[in-house]
């Protein structure tokens, strides 16, 4: 595929198209004739049919027939009549005598390849007719039979597309390979938690040292690929797992590249700066380097470093998208899409899951009704593309039978009952949202010397709670406004300011359920406002976190019901649950929290449709790869818009910048300019709903002024709907 996937380009056609872009910037050549991707993959079918079999020189044939473009569904791509073989066969004679015969013969000698004949190459289309339809009577007749036989094809077809675009690129942008040489020790994190607690006396140090040793040990028994560790929130999984990845990489004496995935970008950074300053400390600053540690998400900084080169721009971006790394912490969203998306640019790294192990934190977050479908896919493509994968959770989803997983603490039901940390007080009644507010004052009144969270389902709750509250500001206490509608540089100052120890008042946070996403800041008590258990196992999971005393921390949870306010944001179905789980307790202690997780999800399991699933498996066993990434949404698209808020004197320069990028004509130059501006640029960028937006569009983003700023945004709400409410 390397060597032929270009050959129609040599074609009079496409060589006089090249030379009217380059020379005017527009041309007449027949756009059928000019494409080279089809006559290419009539050459690599040509090349490969007596030396694999023939459904590998199709698969081939496909790949370099897609590569400019994204997969197609097979069904689609493999419908040959007669008329469309006919078209084929008169475009690819005139193609074949559009070039230099003698030539290319030459150099497909020169390659240790066949001679290209016209007709051979005529012949090779009547060949690829019949065996397509021969495949497709066969995939229709294994991908229907509720099986998930072609889960390997599927694969398959997304590995060799991989390999081929990623090569291609590479050669277009790097001009070269960079290769990634593996120098990571695997006692990387021996060495660095020495160094980190030197001296330190940390009460839940012990268990964490316990656990720490526990999943090392297990992890060189395992033979399994697919593996969990379930510890109770603050046990330091972060660095218990990639010490576990490390370690079997030793054991396995495999260069292995690690992909860490989290579920939020919101909690990207903290563990990435664990493990830069684990790398830093142990192997010294200058080690670390992109090519060592990687992050990325779609606000990620484009530059990407390693010891011998600096790259940014499209060249950054590249090896960024790529993960040419040897650790890579991502979101599920880029790892998840890249599993089900037929895309172009999210495929470019499907090749790099190959010889990897995959840590997936939080994998609570995974919505339940693509728990049959993910199940099928990891268990394949472990096996497949020589993957481990460990599932790291305080509350494990049943997305794994239990003959299907190896859990790496093996005592984890006694380490659940050494947390004694907090106490959930339950209150199922249902309780308006005016007499909420008079409880929790109640609870804040009585507690004056108490930092406390207060949690509510939707942003407009968190508001008219702040604004309630208000009063309370004062030179000993300090209140505090979270939500996804503060710019990010803001709401990251503020996270900040609340997990200082040295800030000596006393702190009140009303916030969404961002505060959920691994925020570890500390709290003394819980006011949250009645969701699924595990987002109440999250925010539990922010109270009394460094286990101060036993059962010093105290949530409390309310049923809220909104009146004329929409309450909740969260799955009608996981609430029930829920509830069902919750009921006819009052009080609940950490150490039976982990009975109450198996309850939820053992209620989920067993009520729970898995039609979605069964869906998405069916057009995978039937190569439907456009259907795929159609029907796969981990978030569920909602009808935003993003906004640019000039919320200082940066903001503002930000924005002049930004202006004279996009005025500049040619595109390759803009986009390469804004991607050194990208990360700045993204900390004043918000999204809210299109309804909502007033302002006009300018660059394909809203703006609001610094002239404006009273008018669109609150610098403590957030965005200004029309009638002077705020929204995220």
């Amino acid at each position: 595929m390397g060597l032929t996937h270009d050959i129609g380009k040599a074609t009079r056609y496409f060589q006089d198209y090249l030379k009217d872009m380059t020379g005017k910037g527009k041309s007449n050549v027949d756009v059928n004739l000019r494409s080279h991707g089809e006559f290419s993959a009539l050459c690599t079918y040509f090349q490969l049919k007596d030396k694999v079999d023939r459904e590998l020189a199709l698969t081939a044939f496909l790949c370099v027939k897609q590569h400019h473009g994204s997969l197609g569904d097979l069904a689609c791509e493999y419908s040959y009549d007669k008329i469309e073989t006919a078209r084929m066969k008169k475009q690819i004679s005139l193609q074949y005598e559009a070039i230099d015969q003698g030539e290319i013969n030459c150099l497909l000698k020169d390659l240790s390849l066949k001679e290209m004949t016209k007709e051979g190459l005529l012949n090779c289309i009547d060949e690829i007719s019949i065996c397509s339809f021969d495949f497709m009577v066969e995939l229709q007749g294994t991908g229907n039979n509720g099986t998930c036989s072609n889960i390997y094809r599927y694969i398959l077809y997304k590995f060799l597309f991989s390999v081929l675009i990623f090569a291609d690129k590479e050669d277009a942008i790097l001009d070269k390979q960079e290769e990634i040489i593996y120098d990571i020790p695997f006692d990387l994190i021996d060495k660095y938690k020495v160094a980190k607690f030197k001296g330190k006396s940390v009460k839940l140090k012990g268990i964490r040292d316990k656990i720490y040793d526990d999943v090392k040990a297990e992890i060189i028994k395992s033979d399994n690929r697919i593996m969990s560790i379930t510890v109770p929130t603050g046990a330091g999984k972060t660095l218990t797992a990639m010490s576990a990845a490390l370690n079997l990489k030793q054991k396995l004496k495999e260069d292995m590249r690690i992909i860490y995935c989290l579920p939020f970008t919101s909690i990207i950074d903290q563990n990435f700066n664990e493990y830069s300053a684990a790398i830093e400390i142990v192997m010294g600053k200058s080690s670390d380097t992109s090519s060592r540690l990687l992050k990325h998400h779609h606000l990620a900084e484009i530059k990407y470093t390693s010891d011998e080169n600096n790259y940014e721009g499209s060249q950054g971006k590249f090896m960024i998208e790529s993960w040419n790394s040897q650790i890579v912490v991502t979101t599920f969203m880029q790892f998840f899409t890249t599993i089900f998306s037929n895309r172009n640019n999210q495929l470019i790294k499907f090749q790099s899951l190959a010889n990897s192990i995959v840590l997936l934190d939080e994998v609570q977050a995974i919505p339940y009704k693509y728990w049959l479908a993910i199940n099928n896919m990891l268990k394949v493509m472990a096996d497949t593309l020589n993957i481990y994968f460990v599932l790291l959770t305080a509350t494990q989803p049943l997305i794994f039978n239990k003959d299907e997983i190896t859990e790496l603490v093996p005592g984890y039901r006694d380490y659940f009952k050494q947390f004694k940390r907090t106490k959930l007080h339950v209150n199922l009644d249902e309780i308006s949202f005016e007499d909420f507010l008079h409880e929790a004052e109640d609870l804040i009144n009585k507690n004056e010397d108490k930092n406390i969270l207060v949690v509510l389902n939707t942003v407009r709750m968190v508001q008219e709670t702040f604004k309630y509250f208000g009063y309370m500001e004062s030179e000993n206490t300090k209140l505090y406004f979270l939500s996804t509608g503060i710019i990010p540089k803001e709401r990251k100052n503020r996270i900040s300011e609340i997990k200082d120890k040295e800030n000596r008042k006393r702190k009140i946070v009303f916030s969404t359920q961002l505060i959920e996403a691994g925020v570890d800041i500390d709290m003394d008590i819980v006011i949250r406002a009645l969701s699924p258990i595990d987002s109440i196992n999250q925010t539990s999971g922010r109270c009394n976190r460094e286990y101060e005393e036993e059962y010093a921390g105290d949530v409390y949870v309310y049923n809220v019901v909104g009146n004329n306010r929409k309450a909740s944001i969260y799955d009608g179905f996981l609430m029930e649950r829920t509830k069902e789980v919750l009921e006819g307790k009052k009080i609940v202690y950490e150490e039976d929290y982990l009975e109450l997780n198996e309850a939820y999800y053992n209620a989920v399991s067993k009520y729970m449709s898995r039609d979605i699933s069964r869906k998405l498996l069916n057009m995978i066993n039937n190569l439907e790869f456009e259907n795929v990434e159609k029907n796969f949404r981990l978030i569920e698209a909602q009808d935003k818009v993003s906004v640019f808020i000039e919320a200082d004197d940066k903001a503002h320069k930000l924005w002049c910048q930004f202006k004279n990028i996009m005025s500049k004509k040619d595109p390759i130059e803009r986009r390469e300019e804004f991607y050194k501006l990208k990360n700045e640029f993204y900390e004043y960028v918000i999204t809210v709903f299109r309804i909502y937006a007033r302002e006009d569009a300018e660059y394909n983003i809203r703006y609001v002024s610094k002239e404006a700023l009273n008018k669109s945004y609150n610098n403590t709400y957030g965005y200004i709907l029309e009638e002077g409410d705020v929204i995220f």
